[in-house]
């Protein structure tokens, strides 16, 4: 059937939706029934599930399996979870089952191989307004993953990835659970959150200031590079003087000093060397500062870091 002008083809459709069409959208597009049948029969397209055809069988995973089960499951289906968030970049979660979050009246039965979840508290600010097919924000996809989560362990071990891979930020996180209802591990993502927020900038430079004052370090100039306030941003405090950098940041797996390109001296540390061993990390800051020449001030002298 030749196409009609101004209405999208099949192909068009298709290839939005990562070479998946319903049955409906391919017969309105102009396919017939029997073209359908016809690609079905010779292996060309298949139908994974009822109405749901899939026009291109070189991905049969990812985005694919996600907006098959979404238009399987129908308009108002909205992909959550491990599901969502593998689609906002979070890496790891992929094999996690399809899982699709519903209005709690919606009553559909679940295709095979796909999670149905209700929620009667999905403010449109959860949606990702941006991104098709349907799904809830990094923020709150997380939030659910850890509520979903079959232990505590694996729990934290979502929010510490998502955030690790920068995926959600702590303040979206906060915010996403403030919207969130009634939830067991409420206490457990908070606690987190919270314990994320110590790895931050903001509170970084606080515990390197103690650091630099009770070992006589002398003042560096302070910089961040990202927000101050999220624990991926990194921090650096730079002695122009003996051009020597020290730089602060998540993982950094163990304290390490470099020379780079421009010839300045790198200490690389990450915030939990500055809390669990303050003194081993005074002794690498110090250790680079003398190879360029520094001396150490009087006994007890204490230094400021310049803002």
């Amino acid at each position: 059937m030749a196409h009609t002008p101004g209405r999208l083809s099949w192909q068009e459709i298709a290839t939005a939706q990562a070479g998946v069409i319903t049955l409906r959208d391919a017969i309105a597009a102009g396919l017939t029934r029997t073209e359908i049948r016809a690609r079905l029969a010779a292996g060309t397209w298949r139908e994974p599930f009822r109405g749901v055809l899939v026009t291109d069988l070189t991905d049969g995973r990812g985005p694919q399996r996600l907006w098959a089960a979404a238009q399987a499951v129908g308009p108002d289906a909205v992909l959550a979870g491990a599901s969502a968030a593998s689609l906002s970049g979070l890496v790891g979660y992929t094999a996690e089952p399809v899982t699709i979050l519903l209005p709690t009246l919606r009553r559909v039965t679940a295709p095979q191989g796909v999670v149905l979840r209700r929620s009667a508290r999905l403010d449109h600010a959860e949606v990702d307004p941006l991104h098709v097919p349907r799904r809830t924000t990094p923020s709150r996809s997380v939030i659910d993953m850890a509520e979903w989560a079959e232990s505590r362990a694996q729990a934290r071990a979502v929010l510490l990835d998502a955030v690790h891979q920068g995926v959600v930020t702590l303040s979206g996180l906060r915010t996403a659970l403030s919207r969130r209802g009634p939830i067991t591990r409420r206490t457990l993502i908070a606690d987190v959150i919270d314990a994320l927020d110590a790895d931050a900038p903001r509170l970084t430079e606080i515990t390197f200031r103690h650091l630099a004052q009770a070992h006589g370090l002398p003042a560096g100039s302070v910089e961040v590079a990202g927000p101050a306030d999220e624990p991926m941003s990194r921090l650096r405090i730079r002695y122009e003087s003996w051009q020597v950098q020290v730089e602060i940041a998540l993982g950094v797996p163990e304290p390490i000093t470099l020379c780079t390109a421009a010839g300045e001296l790198l200490v690389r540390l990450s915030p939990s060397v500055l809390r669990r061993g303050p003194q081993d990390a005074a002794g690498l800051v110090a250790a680079a500062l003398h190879r360029r020449g520094w001396a150490r001030g009087l006994p007890g002298a204490g230094a400021v870091l310049a803002s």
